[in-house]
């Protein structure tokens, strides 16, 4: 008679990431049509909206808005902030009580991170509660550019250096059941939602070679926010006695 076999769990380093995108062509759950309409949400929900299906690998890999699927370790927890500070035609000119679309940048990636709340919630026990700025990314790009030069001043995009180090780190893991939501909300203070409401943008790149050739491209700001942790899930062709 043949032995009985049960498939074992088997640790293995995982992350999640998730992103809001705010731009004049974002639609849906993607992210907000521009810095006023981010500002009018109480909170800004990440991990419980997207999924790969619907927005794309390149801003979030959770395959389903509801619980994990597999027991999870959180080690670390990064927020990234990308505004697009560069010099660049203003689609409009700034009013006496706007702020232009390159300062909004400069802005949403230096200022508004000093002034926003995070916050990460197992189920509904909340186990941090912090400030945005002390939980960079860690990891990714310098200043504006995935090349190996950069000119661009180092930002709160980053931190510093690209480094694992540059994160919210736990003390202890954060254990997450399997089938358990896991919640990251940002909630902005009243002076950061005043900033956000007098922003224009993002706007739109011009590359326009003429009259006879408008070429115009739409600049999505980013929020983006990470977990760096371990799941468990079953081996991949074993069976363990």
């Amino acid at each position: 008679m043949a032995e009985e076999r049960a498939a074992m769990n088997v640790v293995e380093a995982y992350s999640l990431f998730d992103t809001v995108q705010i731009g004049a062509k974002v639609e849906g759950d993607e992210g907000y049509a521009s810095f006023p309409a981010l500002a009018a949400e109480e909170e800004i929900p990440f991990f419980t909206k997207r999924t790969r299906s619907k927005v794309g690998l390149a801003y979030t890999n959770k395959d389903s808005t509801d619980a994990l699927p597999f027991a999870f370790h959180v080690y670390s927890l990064g927020v990234h902030w990308l505004g697009f500070p560069e010099r660049v035609p203003l689609p409009t000119e700034p009013t006496a009580d706007q702020i232009s679309e390159f300062e909004a940048g400069y802005l949403f990636e230096k200022i508004i991170p000093l002034h926003t709340g995070v916050t990460l919630k197992v189920r509904e026990d909340e186990r941090l509660a912090h400030t945005a700025e002390l939980a960079p990314p860690g990891t990714g790009v310098l200043g504006t550019n995935a090349g190996a030069y950069n000119n661009a001043p180092v930002h709160a995009a980053t931190q510093g250096w690209p480094d694992l180090a540059n994160r919210w780190r736990f003390p202890e893991p954060i254990r997450v059941p399997r089938n358990t939501i896991v919640t990251v909300n940002l909630k902005f203070s009243k002076y950061a939602k005043s900033l956000l409401l007098a922003m224009l943008g993002p706007g739109t790149i011009d590359l326009s070679l003429g009259p006879n050739q408008p070429i115009k491209l739409p600049r999505n700001a980013l929020i983006r926010v990470s977990l760096i942790g371990k799941r468990e899930v079953q081996q991949r062709g074993e069976l363990h006695f």
